[in-house]
């Protein structure tokens, strides 16, 4: 299992270096007329990456095949045995794609009525991403785990497509990474939990290990894409404001 991860973990920094060298010299230019101040609207919501203009599934390896799918549903499976109830139920819990699920390091005070504007923008992060993995999902349109192997138990309820890439992963990672630039004094904190999120999926049963792996790249990808985005930097020192003086840090 160490090994496993390792390789992962190694695949990823790598695999991240390139992509994201890749994105800095394939970025389509925005343009005046579809984009405001850096922000575009889909479906009512204010996100800060264009789903129209940028092809997440570029970037991504399709899900594996032959002996490395097995290993990732062996993993899957292997994770069903060590599953305890306390287990299950944080893997339940993470199902909500909420940045409040960060309490645990942030303190009780961290609930969404003490914070409405990072409420907020933290739903536009989310949908910002949600938007792309989508792609993937339609794209390689992966079985869950539990529709393959019916010994395997969710859970939680998904729809019966779309494995790949993890919204849930790429979220948790993104978020992660964004709320970890916001309270530096807590990074590692915060990106440890954005990791035990994601590979809750696992856990949980909903996701393969590679599901998450991708789901991760995206996260990091988006998270690269806004650093330079006026509109996400204004909407992001409002909220910056508001959680470091909510949680008693100085600004």
């Amino acid at each position: 299992m160490q090994n496993f991860e390792i390789r992962s973990a190694c695949r990823a920094v790598v695999g991240t270096a390139v992509l994201l060298f890749g994105l800095a010299v394939s970025l389509p230019a925005a343009h005046a007329s579809d984009v405001m101040d850096g922000a575009v609207i889909v479906k009512g919501v204010k996100v800060y990456i264009d789903p129209a203009k940028f092809d997440s599934t570029r970037f991504l390896a399709p899900p594996p095949t032959g002996i490395h799918a097995e290993d990732d549903m062996a993993t899957v499976v292997r994770w069903q045995d060590r599953r305890t109830v306390e287990l299950e139920k944080l893997a339940l819990a993470d199902s909500k794609q909420s940045v409040f699920r960060w309490s645990t390091v942030l303190g009780p005070e961290w609930k969404e009525e003490n914070f409405p504007i990072a409420k907020e923008f933290f739903h536009q992060v989310y949908k910002t991403e949600s938007n792309l993995n989508k792609q993937g999902k339609k794209k390689w349109n992966r079985a869950r785990p539990g529709t393959i192997n019916h010994e395997i138990k969710a859970v939680s309820k998904f729809k019966n497509y779309g494995s790949y890439p993890s919204g849930h992963s790429a979220f948790s990672h993104f978020t992660a990474i964004v709320l970890a630039d916001m309270i530096p004094e807590k990074r590692e904190e915060i990106m440890r939990r954005g990791w035990e999120k994601a590979f809750n999926r696992v856990i949980g049963g909903v996701h393969f290990p590679s599901d998450v792996e991708a789901g991760r790249m995206l996260g990091a990808i988006c998270a690269a894409l806004v650093q330079d985005n006026p509109a996400f930097r204004a909407d992001f020192e409002e909220a910056r404001k508001e959680v470091r003086a909510g949680l008693g840090l100085p600004l």
